[in-house]
């Protein structure tokens, strides 16, 4: 079934004009949904008032991002109480990833790039600047029907044939723009250019060994500002089938991609031989780099080297299977559980993940502030948990629990969570508990506590495992039970310590270090595509509105 669309340039405050003439367009073609692809509001003027008290009607479904100006404040303010700016219209947010309810999967990347921002990505969703952090964030979403986003991608005018008007000033171009478009393959690409409309011919991408005979083709356009002087096209409408046919004709005039012929785009350095890694549990890691000798001492790794952080160039994005607000969902380097691990419990991939706030934090105590980040984090990991373990105990019969640790360290580097499927008759008798209070006690850490410190706030460095007990007939909802091992610089703590009990209780001692574990890229690939298939039904960050 096809969906019809129709996709608008800048608005710019014309909102009466514009919305009514989209009135009359959509009473001969009755459309699905309706996209701004540029800047839908001017300041704060009569007719964001209008808009807010109703004067101003919008006929269906509209979508927007914030462009290359700063969105009104009255705006903004229902945004931030996550209140209805008013009917049928919907706030995409400025680095998105939504699902309409036609299963239209639209991926944003609104306002202009900001290379002041040194790492990591935007946090402020409403202001018209994003980072290269922002758009690498997004390769998680993997694929798009449509890609939306204030710049052009750079090379987009390569091997096309399409002229640009006379008169026209250059357009703003970026390469991490072209990256993203190359990563996601979106069927369609929107822009805005104020004074010039430019459809280039679409263009194919390159084939992939899981798909050879498959070339997704991508057209993008960029519309002209609405009422603009020259009476360049502000208005596009098309029809979109709601799957892609491989098999479809290629369309007339098709080009291969612009971006192939940069060599540099979509390359990623090789790994150091032994860097910070975003897996390391090992004792030789951090502590050994920090303290090999005062003279030789370095900082911990910011944003751009922590293998945590999705703005570092070499960050293992085909690991990624979710990207929420505050934090991301990733499957295990080096798993300790294999596809093989759980299968007789219907489990045939490795289910052994990692949820990593996208603050670079070494404990969620540590991460700023600002705009409630701290418990929005700590909520958001919290749900990712939750729908872990809803997934493990749905696709194993209830037969496997789950135990998810974290060591939060004040001089930490990145903190996250670790999640392991776990044998539900392995929990339910207590021997989970009991292999990490005896293993605590072999070493002469402190005792387990059974109390969840939450965010963690006023305490010290401490080691906490959520142990997660599946539902049955005494316990129709399941259980879980915290225990927190609180520590100070008096121990050493292992900073394998649960994996190595995990591995001991599974009887994967062989697998105790991860990089004993190393796959070839296209294992990983193959546990990522079947991981992602089976929590796609739990994954709250496929929004739909």
């Amino acid at each position: 079934m096809a969906s019809k669309i129709i996709v608008l340039g800048d608005v710019n405050g014309q909102l009466e004009q514009a919305f009514t003439r989209l009135s009359s367009l959509h009473a001969k073609n009755n459309f699905s949904l309706a996209i701004i692809s540029g800047n839908l509001f001017a300041e704060d003027d009569t007719a964001v008032d209008e808009l807010l008290e109703g004067k101003i009607s919008i006929p269906f479904s509209t979508y927007f991002t914030v462009g290359t100006r700063p969105l009104p404040t009255k705006i903004v303010e229902r945004i931030e109480k996550d209140e209805e700016i008013c009917h049928n219209l919907h706030y995409l947010g400025k680095r998105s990833t939504t699902k309409t309810s036609e299963g239209i999967r639209i991926v944003t990347l609104g306002g202009q790039l900001d290379e002041s921002i040194i790492g990591g990505m935007s946090k402020e969703q409403c202001l018209p600047f994003h980072t290269t952090g922002d758009a690498k964030a997004l390769y998680g979403a993997n694929t798009a029907d449509i890609l939306l986003t204030s710049c052009w991608p750079a090379l987009i005018r390569t091997g096309s044939k399409i002229p640009i008007p006379d008169g026209v000033g250059d357009v703003s171009s970026h390469a991490h723009i072209s990256e993203l478009c190359a990563t996601l393959k979106p069927r369609y690409h929107f822009s805005a250019s104020s004074d010039l409309f430019f459809e280039r011919e679409p263009f194919f991408h390159s084939a992939t060994q899981e798909a050879p005979d498959v070339r997704p083709v991508t057209r993008f356009i960029s519309l002209a500002a609405y009422g603009n002087p020259r009476k360049q096209k502000a208005i596009y409408a098309f029809s979109l089938q709601s799957f892609f046919d491989p098999t479809a004709p290629l369309p007339q005039g098709i080009t291969s991609s612009p971006f192939l012929s940069h060599p540099n785009l979509k390359k990623r350095p090789a790994l150091e031989a032994d860097p910070y890694s975003r897996y390391d549990n090992r004792d030789g890691g951090y502590r050994q780099k920090r303290f090999k000798g005062r003279r030789d001492a370095r900082p911990p790794p910011g944003p751009g080297e922590c293998f945590f952080c999705l703005s570092n160039p070499t960050l293992a994005t085909h690991l990624i299977s979710s990207i929420g607000d505050d934090a991301y969902l990733t499957i295990a380097k080096g798993p300790l559980t294999t596809a093989d691990t759980n299968v007789s419990l219907g489990v045939d991939f490795p289910a052994h993940a990692l949820i990593i706030p996208l603050s670079h934090s070494p404990t969620l105590a540590s991460i700023t502030e600002d705009d409630n980040s701290r418990e929005k984090t700590f909520l958001e990991m919290t749900k990712f948990r939750d729908a872990l373990q809803s997934m493990i105990g749905q696709k194993s019969g209830n037969k496997l629990g789950a135990v998810t640790y974290e060591i939060s360290k004040g001089n930490g580097v990145h903190t996250h969570w670790q999640f392991i499927p776990m044998p539900e008759e392995t929990i339910r008798k207590g021997i989970v508990e009991a292999g990490f209070r005896v293993e605590a006690e072999n070493l002469s850490y402190p005792a387990f506590e059974v109390r969840d410190p939450g965010i963690g706030q006023n305490e010290g460095d401490f080691f906490r495992i959520w142990i997660w007990t599946p539902p049955n007939d005494a316990e129709p909802q399941g259980s879980i039970k915290c225990l927190t091992m609180p520590f100070d610089g008096s121990i050493r703590f292992s900073l394998q310590f649960g994996r190595i009990v995990l591995a001991k209780l599974l009887g994967l001692q062989k697998r105790e270090q991860w990089r004993d574990c190393a796959q070839t890229e296209d294992e990983e690939k193959k546990d990522i595509e079947a991981f992602k298939a089976a929590f796609k039904e739990f994954d709250f960050t496929l929004q739909v509105m």
